[in-house]
């Protein structure tokens, strides 16, 4: 048996024959020998386009014989070890004529498993069986916790997983008051576990939902490592190579009289924009030109700083910052925010407070948005990071 794929030496063996390509195997006379440490020896003898598969202790007089271990064995032929690295590393070795060996590779189709797909059930057991062996301690330093994932449907059930102290311990059972609550079908969570489905997308189509602190919920990929079907193999881990160093450049850059005063306005706590005599519009931050009527826009007035949130998005990817390569933490919110003295589209842009991303509300015709604040920096210096985010003016 493979203990790395679960699948036994004698099953690609016994499929030889029915998996055997006559016209694959024209103009062979030989026998090839297969040594598979701690398991067992077989020939195979290939002639006038046929072939008989064996148990042999002697090999003497085959053309090549395989010498490697079973999880190599396996690994290569279901695809999931390359042949030239075992064989490169010394894990798969080949005693006699390599290039007669090559030949089996056209006379067989290649193995498939028998084993039984696996159902909803046997995937919800088996998630639920290896969550506490998928349970990362370094990342829950100070966290007391109950999680319960309430599975419904055919194959699902209820189970709490229980963290203090840096272990953590699964029951199946219902708790009244849980930190966080799980709800979602069996057959919905199965493909979010695989990664054929995004939660999010599930939760927005109103297939999931979460009771509780829905920021501990963003956190269960950081507690648990990723779930790893039986027979698959986890894909290895991308190493990156980074060079730290400061590239420096003599340059500067000249934000413009205009810029000047909305980042003058940040330092001192104030939101600045500046409105075009053509079309009454105001523009966030202020530009020079209206960018509508291309007239010149004189003049600053103060708005906001508070506002209501009118677009609320949840970003999952962050791209790098062209000029220092850092990426943003996700899940983020990116919100569109109508300011106090602002009206239609004239929104301003910014980020809403992490563990508040699942709780506002958007505005919708003449429903107003959830109300949110500014939280400044305590050193404020004139720059786009004065604000650090918005948060629920609550």
């Amino acid at each position: 048996m493979s203990d790395q794929f679960g699948i036994k030496v004698e099953e690609i063996f016994d499929t030889m024959e029915e998996r055997f390509r006559p016209e694959g195997a024209e103009g062979v006379d030989a026998s090839y020998g297969y040594d598979i440490q701690g398991v067992g020896k077989w020939k195979l003898t290939v002639k006038d386009g046929q072939m008989k598969i064996e148990e042999a202790n002697d090999l003497g007089d085959c053309v090549a014989v395989t010498i490697t271990d079973a999880d190599t064995f396996v690994g290569v032929n279901i695809g999931q070890v390359d042949a030239m690295k075992a064989f490169n590393s010394g894990k798969f070795k080949v005693d006699g004529d390599l290039g007669a060996l090559g030949q089996t590779a056209k006379m067989f189709t290649k193995f498939v498993s028998g084993k039984k797909e696996m159902t909803v059930g046997d995937f919800i057991q088996d998630m639920f069986a290896t969550l506490e062996e998928r349970f990362q301690p370094k990342n829950v330093e100070g966290l007391d916790v109950t999680i319960t994932y309430d599975i419904q449907g055919d194959g699902g059930g209820c189970w709490t997983a229980t963290i203090k102290d840096g272990t953590c311990v699964l029951k199946e059972e219902r708790i009244e008051k849980p930190t966080v609550r799980l709800e979602v079908g069996a057959a919905d969570w199965v493909d979010v576990m695989l990664g054929k489905v995004d939660a999010m997308t599930l939760l927005s189509a109103g297939k999931a939902a979460i009771e509780g602190d829905s920021s501990l919920a963003l956190k269960l990929g950081e507690i648990f490592s990723k779930y790893i079907a039986p027979g698959e193999m986890a894909e290895p881990e991308q190493e990156l190579v980074r060079l730290k160093k400061v590239i420096s450049v003599d340059h500067r850059f000249a934000t413009g009289p205009v810029m000047g005063k909305f980042l003058q306005g940040l330092k001192n706590k104030k939101i600045i924009a500046n409105k075009c005599p053509k079309c009454g519009r105001l523009q966030l931050p202020p530009r020079e030109v209206c960018a509508i009527c291309r007239v010149r826009v004189p003049g600053v007035v103060e708005v906001g700083p508070k506002g209501h949130i009118t677009i609320n998005d949840i970003a999952y990817y962050s791209s790098p910052d062209p000029l220092t390569g850092e990426t943003r933490e996700t899940p983020y919110g990116s919100i569109n925010i109508l300011l106090d003295g602002c009206k239609g589209n004239e929104t301003f842009w910014h980020l809403l407070r992490r563990d508040q991303i699942f709780e506002v509300e958007e505005s919708w015709n003449e429903k107003k948005g959830t109300r949110v604040r500014p939280v400044w920096a305590e050193n404020r210096i004139g720059s786009i990071k004065d604000i650090l985010y918005f948060e629920i003016d609550k």
